[in-house]
């Protein structure tokens, strides 16, 4: 395959494939793709507005003698200019060779290309016969098919190396230069269209926009991996102009491409330059990626999109004009402006014909440096969704709380994840969900690893601890029925006799087999939306489930809730609907459990010092991990996990600081209960711990020991049984070899 610079030198015509919209190489380069989508990135990607142009000798040279218009018509020679660029500087993106006023030389109207003025128009629009005039059901396959060639040439011979953008004028600016003839510094006829005759002027807005639709899904399906829509001119408007004349316009093209990609779509980029009331109007479309000129501010925006889109650019390009050294600086200005989610380097606007490549090449190495200079923190999880919408959430707040700072989320397999046929009570160990993740933590896989806390071992490994608990959600327990019995029951209490219910806990078996001993119940596992599956196939046999009311709320499924449960007859599981960020010691005891670590720490141990921090100040929710603390520590000091059916109910009264927590203790077969309450006023985590310790000893001397020893001896039975089951298969295997 011929590298990019002997497809710059030769710029020979096309070869028949190199014309054919398919089996274009594999893209080696996503990074721009993944920031527009706001996924983690391993560094900021950069591009430049205009990185093709008469700023480079190179352009001067290429195309001698030909007029701007027949270069951009030019497939093999628009090809060539785009890789120049690419060639020079390791940027991230290319951008198609074209001009954003070919839409409207589709229409019918001829626009020269004047030295010393730019683009002109000898006979532009002065009357609504001007716009009957115009050509609006033009083929663009047929007038602009250049562009498209092109685009094809182009994703061919860039082999991968970056994705290709392309692009399209805004009907705003277009109109704008379809009427004022030229480039304009007041836009007073453009905009005195708007006032005199609004009718013909969004008859002529609609006419763009249709072409500009078609124009664009066009370019995709020739090659394009994304789009930028230039509005240029969109500052010469007021709030209230941009509002009628500018947004509905930009709005429609973004959602009818989008609508007639289908799965084809790719993201969009919108660059309304000058238009700070832009924001708001855009934060609901289907646009990606806003663009933002040097003027903007980005927290505005931000807070305007609430932070759902990416965003791109706001460096004054007159930055170019200076040294190497202001060219850094002014990059990590701005660069720290920016989370390093959502973030696509590039300037205001384009490069002007005076600056040097130089410029270019300070640019991109900063932009570079900057991104490697920061520290990436992973959090840990697993792959279930509720797991990754744990994950998104803490991550969500670091990014909120931390822009400037760089996350990632790493999957890690645990051993409840990899076996989804043994029931939870029967893994004979505390870390089911949690093991693997801590392993990878103390190795220095991850960072931090978000646990639901009813998952997390009472006692951790002595060099991790909990750096947040997070606010709790709804910490009971629901049911839900399957869909045969939508309005035949309300209550778990209506069904009849030997209906089954489907869980895998054996709190939730235990105690609900003491409020309802005459139901059956039978093992389930998998994820939430697995379960549900399971539920509703009737070969399955289940009448209903019981899961964690967070859990379905967490996933937008609380349609599926049939009931809640009353936590006085089941009472939640240790830390139930709240979540725990689990990290390395530092030096510094942290609170929730752990060691601290020596006094001379390395830097790695530092990392983790400020991380917890982090967590700390942008999860934390210090009234749960007050109560969630009292709960940790009655369940440490009966030495139980989620295979034993113990279970809490707590509340604390925020004015006085009182905690009340009862304990509870159930048989297997739910007709042996010791429970017990107490309170104290807690102010501190370890205020907490002392309380839930004091429930358990009270516990234990009334009548819980005798449980628990029971417990545990069937426990280390079924373990046993498993064990002689597991040795009988080993022996049939090498019996049969």
């Amino acid at each position: 395959m011929a590298t990019l610079a002997e497809h710059l030198a030769e710029r020979r015509e096309p070869e028949a494939h190199e014309l054919e919209a398919k089996n274009f190489p594999e893209l080696k380069n996503d990074l721009i793709l993944r920031a527009a989508r706001r996924e983690d990135v391993e560094r900021v990607p950069v591009w430049v507005m205009r990185q093709a142009g008469r700023y480079l000798p190179e352009y001067n040279a290429i195309g001698e003698g030909l007029d701007f218009f027949d270069k951009c018509r030019t497939p093999a020679l628009a090809c060539a200019i785009t890789l120049q660029p690419l060639v020079r500087f390791p940027i991230d993106a290319a951008i198609i060779f074209s001009d954003i006023l070919v839409i409207l030389q589709a229409l019918g109207m001829h626009c020269d290309m004047v030295k010393g003025k730019g683009p002109t128009f000898p006979q532009p629009i002065t009357c609504r016969e001007d716009i009957d005039a115009l050509n609006a059901d033009v083929d663009v396959h047929e007038s602009l098919g250049y562009v498209f060639k092109a685009i094809t040439l182009t994703r061919h011979r860039l082999g991968g190396h970056v994705p290709l953008i392309g692009f399209a004028g805004a009907p705003w600016t277009l109109f704008a230069y379809a009427i004022e003839g030229s480039g304009s510094k007041t836009f007073s006829k453009a905009k005195s269209w708007l006032y005199k005759d609004p009718e013909a002027s969004h008859r002529l807005l609609s006419m763009i926009t249709d072409v500009t639709v078609r124009y664009l899904v066009a370019q995709v399906r020739a090659g394009a991996q994304l789009l930028q829509v230039f509005d240029s001119w969109a500052g010469s408007l007021s709030p209230r102009h941009f509002r009628e004349f500018a947004a509905p316009y930009l709005v429609r093209i973004a959602s009818a491409v989008k609508a007639e990609l289908g799965t084809d779509a790719v993201p969009m980029i919108c660059f309304a330059k000058g238009a700070h009331w832009a924001f708001s109007l855009l934060e609901s479309s289907d646009y990606d990626v806003l663009s933002l000129d040097w003027t903007m501010d980005p927290q505005e925006a931000q807070r305007a999109t609430k932070s759902r889109m990416a965003f791109q650019g706001n460096m004054d390009p007159c930055a170019m004009y200076g040294s190497d050294d202001t060219i850094r600086e002014e990059v990590c200005r701005v660069m720290s402006l920016f989370g390093t989610r959502g973030h696509i380097a590039n300037m205001g606007h384009g490069m002007s014909p005076d600056m040097e490549p130089r410029a270019v090449a300070a640019f991109v190495d900063a932009v570079h440096n900057f991104s490697s200079r920061q520290r990436v923190y992973t959090i840990g999880t697993r792959g279930s969704v509720l797991a990754l919408w744990q994950a998104h959430y803490v991550l969500d707040r670091l990014v909120k709380k931390y822009p400037t700072h760089r996350f990632r989320i790493k999957v890690v397999d645990t051993a409840g994840d990899k076996d989804l046929t043994t029931a939870l009570d029967k893994f004979g160990t505390t870390g089911v969900f949690t093991d693997a993740l801590e392993r990878a933590l103390v190795s220095g896989e991850v960072d931090c690893v978000v646990h639901s806390l009813k998952d997390v071992p009472s006692t951790l490994h002595p060099s991790t601890r909990l750096a947040a608990i997070s606010e709790r959600h709804d910490p009971r327990d629901c049911v839900v029925f399957n869909p045969r019995h939508n309005g035949r029951y309300s209550s778990i209490a209506d069904l009849p006799p030997g209906s089954v219910l489907g869980t895998s806990s054996a709190r939730r078996r235990a105690f609900l087999a003491r409020a309802y001993p005459s139901l059956t119940f039978k093992h389930v596992r998998g994820n939430v939306k697995t379960r549900l599956r399971k539920l509703d196939d009737p070969a399955n046999g289940y009448d209903a489930l019981v899961l964690a009311s967070a859990g379905l709320e967490r996933l937008n499924m609380e349609a599926r809730v049939g009931e809640k449960l009353s936590v006085d007859v089941v009472p939640h599981a240790v830390g139930q609907a709240a979540l725990g960020v689990q990290v390395r010691c530092s030096a510094k005891p942290g609170p929730h459990g752990g060691e601290g670590g020596d006094d001379d720490d390395d830097d790695g141990d530092k990392d983790a010092a400020v991380l917890a921090e982090m967590l700390h100040a942008s999860v934390q929710c210090n009234e749960t991990a007050l109560v969630c603390s009292a709960e940790r520590g009655f369940l440490r000091s009966l030495g139980g996990g989620c295979s034993l059916p113990i279970a809490v109910r707590s509340q604390r009264d925020a004015d006085t600081g009182r905690i009340v927590l009862c304990g509870n203790v159930c048989s297997v077969d739910g007709k042996t209960l010791a429970s017990r309450t107490c309170d104290a006023v807690v102010t501190t985590e370890a205020e907490a711990a002392a309380l839930g310790e004091k429930v358990a000893a009270d516990l234990k001397a009334d009548g819980g020991e005798a449980i628990l020893i029971e417990l545990r001896a069937q426990r280390d039975q079924q373990q046993q049984q498993q064990q002689q089951q597991q040795r009988d298969v080993d022996g049939r295997t090498v019996v049969s070899l």
